[in-house]
């Protein structure tokens, strides 16, 4: 039996699609413009470094899209009829 999805008020959707376009820019910034340098902050060896924040960036960067896609899609379904 499929379970009725629930309806969502724009509020709650608009605070899903910014957020996930925060976690979307804050991947983005870390991918690109900082990973070097946390790694080095960080002192990790490189593979531990690479391995590990390479998974957080992807975590933030699906995560966000994730939440952007539940944020769009958690409205009003079809008028049933």
């Amino acid at each position: 039996m499929a379970r009725a999805a629930a309806r969502m008020g724009t509020a709650p959707r608009i605070l899903l699609m910014a957020g996930g376009a925060v976690s979307v820019v804050l991947g983005i910034l870390v991918a690109l413009l900082w990973h070097s340098s946390v790694t080095e902050a960080t002192g990790a060896p490189k593979l531990v470094g690479f391995v590990v924040f390479r998974g957080a960036e992807a975590a933030l960067l699906w995560g966000g899209a994730w939440l952007c896609v539940r944020g769009w899609n958690g409205g009003p379904g079809p008028a049933e009829g």
